[in-house]
């Protein structure tokens, strides 16, 4: 009885969602929003309909069979929309009129118009790096190459070497080239007198790859060049809490904001007495 009445919701409820699935077909008003109603609802209907079958059946090998088919589909249907959507983007299939915003089109836009910007006036490197981060985020079927950025990031640093070369090491450390992201990040911190961006940059490419100790190291000799830069003492902060290392640096940074006293702003200093209660908590040995 339990059974059946189980069995019942579940095939209906999928049944209207596959109904949902079949009326979006009709009703919606262009190819992508009807990728959409099918993907997602009949999916889900088609799942429920099998859970139902499997429950009224009550055997094992008709569980079996239904999970299968109902992992198959989640794993599937995702895919397959996503490529069939995205090979009908590139073949240039129309959104509805009333689609607010195609935002790889307006990407894509941005770096021929970043482009243009550059080749006409090279000495504008907050333009460079717009369009080396622009660069890197398209897709190559709309333009995006990782050759294209480097090569502006070369013609930056034959002018400026310090910006050029942090530009450089960010560009390698998206392409998975570790050795050469160090080297030109090193490069670019030493030779701005660690500049904030510089560093921070660098930093940022040792915790992306899971050493933090590093990280530190980088901190410190900032913060003797810059003794009086509060972001290097709470960058070495939040990095000594994130990845549970380096208790002794994370203290002492704190210890340094608070004997800043008035000198440094209220907000800076509830934060560095409760990342300090943290510190010390953890240096005992108390699970936080």
């Amino acid at each position: 009885m339990i059974n059946d009445i189980i069995t019942t919701l579940l095939v209906s409820i999928g049944s209207i969602f596959m109904l949902i699935a079949a009326i979006g077909i009709l009703r919606l008003p262009d190819f992508y929003l009807r990728m959409s109603a099918i993907t997602k609802a009949s999916t889900l209907g088609l799942g429920m309909v099998l859970l139902g079958v499997s429950i009224h059946f009550d055997q094992f090998g008709v569980f079996v069979k239904a999970f299968i088919i109902i992992t198959f589909l989640l794993l599937t249907n995702p895919v397959g929309a996503h490529a069939i959507a995205r090979a009908a983007y590139k073949q240039g299939v129309k959104f509805w009129g009333e689609t607010i915003v195609d935002e790889l089109e307006l990407l894509s836009k941005k770096a021929e118009n970043l482009e243009k910007e550059w080749q006409s006036n090279r000495s504008n490197f907050a333009v460079g790096e717009e369009l080396i981060y622009t660069l890197m985020q398209l897709p190559a079927s709309h333009g995006g190459s990782f050759r294209k950025a480097l090569n502006v990031a070369k013609q930056i640093e034959s002018v400026n070497t310090p910006v050029g070369s942090r530009l450089l090491g960010i560009v390698y450390s998206k392409m998975g080239r570790f050795n050469e992201a160090e080297h030109y990040l090193k490069l670019a911190s030493t030779e701005c007198n660690f500049n904030q961006k510089a560093i921070f940059s660098l930093v940022d490419f040792y915790t992306e790859n899971n050493l933090p100790n590093r990280a530190l190291n980088v901190l410190e000799d900032a913060m003797q060049v810059h003794p009086q830069n509060i972001e290097f003492v709470f960058k070495a902060i939040f990095i000594a809490f994130d990845f549970g290392v380096s208790h002794k640096l994370g203290l002492a940074c704190c210890d340094k904001i608070i004997a800043m006293g008035t000198d440094v702003s209220a907000d800076y200093l509830l934060k560095a007495a409760r990342y300090k209660r943290i510190f010390v908590e953890r240096s005992i040995g108390k699970n936080y």
